[in-house]
Parts: C-alpha cells; structure tokens; sequence
C-alpha cells in the first residue's frame, strides 16, 4: 500500500497484462513527474478559477446593474442564487453522467457552454433572462465541482495527493478574488460586459481540456483494460500499472449512496459542505450592504486587504490538509468560524479596530476550510461512485449556498446586520455539531 497526503491506495505487484521493466511493473502512483500531471491539474484548477470568477464577479455586476433593472433585495437574492441552484441540479445530473459514460466527454464540453452562456450575457435585457442564465451556467458549474476532483484524484501521483486535491479550493479563491479585482478596477457602466467577461477563462479552460484523455482508473473500473493500457503506455509510457480498483458491475445509481453500510458517511459528505458554504457565499456575495449595515465606510480598501486574506487563508487550508487528521480538520475549522460570527453578531455597536479584525478572522479560516471540500468527498466515495457521489455532495451543499444568498439581502433588510449574522453563524453550529457526531476519519483510508 502506498501512503499519499492522507489517503491509500491499494496498488497491485503483478499484472500480467501490463508492460513490465527489470524491476517489475511501478503503480502510476509512484511515477515520476509527467506532462499528464500537469496538463491535467491545468485542466482542473483552471475549471476551479473559473467557477470563482463565475460566482463572483455578479456582485460587482450587480451593483451596476440596479438602477438599470430596478432590483428589488428580492431580485438582487434571485439573480445571486440562480447559478447556485444551477450547480445543485447540475451535481446531481452530470456527476452520475461522469460515472456512467466517462469523466472526458463531460468534463470537456461543459467549458464550450461556459463560453456560450458568457457570451450571451451581453445580450440580458430583462431580470428573468439573467437568471435563466445564470442558472443554466450553474450546471455547468455543477459538472466542475462533480467531475473535477475524480479527474485530478485519479490522474495524481501519490505524493502530495491530498494537497494537491486541496489546491482545487485555492484555484476556486484565486478565481473569486480575480473578479472581485476585475470589478473594482472596472471603471465602465456596462455590467453586461462584466459578466460576458467570465468567457476568456472558460476558452483557454477548454483549449486545456481538449488534450486530456479519459482516467486510467475510470477505464479500468468499466472493464475495458485495453483502453486503459493504450492511455498508460501513451502518456506514461511502458512498465506502468494502475491501482487496483472495484470493478463495476452495474451503472453507478445515487440511489447507491444512501444505502449500505457507508450511507451515514455518504450523508455527511454533503452535510459538512452544507454548513460551510452557507455564510460563505452570503456573506462574500453582498459584502457592501454587510459593511454599510455595521458602519464600515472605507468598504473598498477593506475589502481588497480582506480578499487577500482570503487567498492567504486558503494556502494555509492546505497546510491544515497536511498537518491534521480529516475530522479534526473539520471539527476545529467549525468552531472558529462560528465564534468569529457569533461575535460579530452579538456586539453591532463594537468598534472598527474590533469588528474588521474579526471580519479577517472568519475570511481567513473560511477560504481555509473550504480546501477540503476537495478532498473529503473523494476519499469517502469509490471510484465506480466517485463522481455521483461528488456531485451529490455538491448539489446538497447548494442548497444552503442558495438559499443564503437569496435571503440575506432581505434579512439585511428586514432585521438588519447584527441578527442576520447571527443567522449565518448557525451554519457552522450545525457543521460543529454532526462533526463531533458523524465525521469519519479518512486520511488513512484506502481507495479503491
């Protein structure tokens, strides 16, 4: 068995159907360095930058766009929410897809819609177009958060494969970050252009992805040992054999993952998502009406120290990745963003040099948090479930993601800055909670 970042593979000694050197054949695990390697963490971290930009460039978008549409809290939720419950239906649909048919094909040409459906933001007239754009972009999305770790998982090294699964979270803040810049500096009117512009990531995304070939293990899984055998020996070369995996019997079925002897495991990989993504988008998603409601003027400058923060803390996530055993990653990570919005929300009247520091505590640890979204549901599905089970875990997350961002606005409204944080601080409660209770621990599990 060969140990990698926290996860095992079970690797084979002898396979006579694989080519094989003096010493016998090596797993692709323990290959040396590769252009596959690279051009397919390009090919996944690019798809991870792009979602961020996607999702976050509508704030700054929005914000143009008010006056023109009229928007209403309400819409301003709706229009923020779409693409998020576009990913919820996505996860759930092309994640068994990728199981079923192949990680490539669905993986591939989901980046031809993304330049489709970014283009055709320039031509949005009314608020119902808008969002039917943006939710049909969150399926897209969805194919990124369901298909994008099983492609990377299956096509690492094992060295620094937990890390570099981990890496999808930095690539997704990067690309968060990007817009957030993008639409500060923009000093245009047209908000339409600041959406199309989420369409030159998306084509040299999918320049990258058309020289990706279909995973070694996915192939194998399928029975079709040839094709696995001819996409080793092209891009890895002679003497190579791939880690042993569960031979598929039947097509992969979500219902398979709520049953069984694994099914609360299962659960909870799109439980743990739930509860930190909930806040995360809200509040980073309408971050201007949060700071004009607690009395934060300068939002600009504080805004762009706090989004570099939040890369920071996402490069520290993965340090934690190496450093902590999965179920105290969670169960720790919880914990400190709760308390840093518990006491955001309980003291609305505190100062500045009290409020804004607590403010980078929770942009820090939540980017930081976020990493292992990456690695967890990878660990914990098989590779004939991985992207089904990916996806589900993907789509359960969306819901709080959604319905978050729709509300906020509203809450901000209604009941204002201090109660709706304490409403968002309950997200991570609850993630605290079924940690403690449920949270297996995978950094030394096996995958098969």
């Amino acid at each position: 068995m060969a140990d990698l970042g926290g996860a095992m593979y079970l690797t084979t000694t002898q396979d006579a159907a694989w080519p094989q050197d003096a010493s016998g054949p090596v797993s692709l695990d323990e290959a040396p360095l590769k252009p596959i390697h690279l051009l397919a963490a390009a090919a996944v971290l690019g798809g991870a930058a792009l979602d961020g930009y996607v999702l976050g460039i509508v704030g700054p978008s929005l914000a143009l766009a008010g006056s023109e549409l009229n928007l209403s809290a309400v819409s301003q939720g709706l229009i923020a929410a779409s693409a998020l419950i576009g990913v919820f239906i996505g996860g759930l649909f092309f994640g068994s897809l990728a199981d079923r048919y192949g990680r490539r094909p669905v993986f591939s040409w989901n980046l031809a819609a993304f330049v489709v459906l970014s283009i055709l933001q320039l031509f949005v007239q009314e608020v119902w177009q808008l969002v039917a754009l943006r939710l049909v972009l969150g399926l897209a999305i969805g194919v990124e958060y369901a298909v994008g770790t099983s492609v990377l998982a299956e096509f690492s090294r094992r060295k620094g494969r937990g890390v570099l699964l981990g890496s999808f979270a930095v690539g997704w803040q990067v690309g968060f970050t990007i817009a957030f810049v993008v639409g500060s500096l923009y000093t245009g009117s047209d908000w339409r252009f600041l959406l199309a512009t989420s369409a030159v990531p998306a084509i040299i995304t999918f320049i990258l992805r058309m020289g990706l070939p279909e995973t070694p293990m996915w192939l194998k899984a399928r029975g079709r040992e040839a094709e696995a055998r001819a996409v080793v020996e092209r891009h890895f070369g002679p003497g190579y054999t791939i880690p042993a995996v569960e031979l598929e019997k039947a097509h992969a079925s979500p219902k398979e993952l709520l049953v069984g002897e694994n099914r609360f495991q299962h659960l909870y990989s799109g439980l743990f998502w739930f509860c930190q993504v909930g806040p995360f988008f809200a509040i980073f998603t309408f971050i201007g009406p949060v700071f004009d409601a607690l009395g934060i003027r300068d939002a600009t400058t504080v805004d762009l120290w706090l989004n570099a923060l939040q890369i920071l803390g996402a490069v520290f996530g993965l340090l934690l990745l190496h450093w902590l055993s999965r179920r105290s990653f969670v169960i720790w990570t919880f914990a400190v963003m709760f308390a840093a919005l518990l006491a955001i929300g309980l003291m609305p009247q505190a100062p500045l040099w009290l409020v804004v520091p607590l403010f980078g505590l929770y942009m820090f640890i939540a980017p930081a948090a976020n990493n292992i979204q990456y690695v967890y549901p990878a660990e914990i599905f098989d590779t004939r479930l991985r992207s089904t089970g990916v996806g589900f875990s993907a789509a359960f997350s969306r819901i709080s993601a959604a319905s978050a961002v729709y509300l906020l606005p509203v809450s901000l409204q209604v009941f204002g800055a201090s109660a709706s944080l304490l409403i968002m601080a309950g997200f991570p409660l609850l993630g605290l909670i079924l940690s403690i209770l449920w949270a297996p621990e995978t950094k030394r599990k096996t995958l098969r």
